[in-house]
């Protein structure tokens, strides 16, 4: 599954009310799956138990505020460990029991953060082709090699340049982080 694939449009999450926005742990996992997203009931227990995620109301049912959250953790934990994230939510979430005193609406949260990343993957994909010849044009100047040997090293170069990037992204993720605990402290 390609990576733009993997978010769950906001609209379905709007659309949860026709399962009368509660729903056991079982119905969770087979809603996920429906959507193309894996989750077990053990992974999600998880996620309440570190304290990424209130548990489930009355002790069994979840909300839409919790499909929500599991959805926004299964796109963030394909980079970001588990405690990373609860360090990116507990400053929305002033109580992680409940989705009561949260500062922002999950909802409205998902919204913007779908909108971000479709138009992060687009303006990386319009960068490409420039970042391909660029990799491309330094390489013809340094590279003596055959055609094929160009294009496998523009290649790597390339994938190496975008992983660079992703680096550089997560450690400016990790100053963001830093400085707002250090503002509630």
């Amino acid at each position: 599954m390609e990576p733009n694939e993997q978010i769950l449009r906001h609209e379905v999450l709007e659309n949860i009310g026709r399962y009368d926005g509660e729903m056991t742990i079982s119905q969770v996992v087979r809603f996920f799956e429906r959507q193309g997203l894996a989750f077990t009931k053990t992974m999600i227990q998880n996620y309440v138990r570190v304290g990424v995620m209130p548990p489930p109301v009355d002790k069994r049912y979840y909300v839409k505020e919790h499909l929500i959250l599991l959805a926004l953790i299964h796109q963030l934990k394909e980079i970001y460990s588990l405690e990373d994230i609860k360090r990116l939510i507990s400053p929305i979430a002033k109580d992680i029991s409940t989705f009561d005193d949260d500062i922002l609406d999950m909802a409205a949260v998902y919204g913007i953060y779908a909108e971000l990343y479709e138009k992060a993957v687009t303006d990386c994909e319009a960068a490409l082709p420039a970042l391909l010849e660029n990799v491309r044009s330094r390489a013809d100047k340094r590279l003596g090699q055959t055609e094929s040997d160009r294009e496998a090293v523009c290649r790597f170069v390339t994938i190496l340049t975008l992983m660079a990037q992703s680096i550089a992204a997560r450690q400016l993720v990790f100053k963001l982080l830093n400085a707002t605990e250090t503002e509630k402290a």
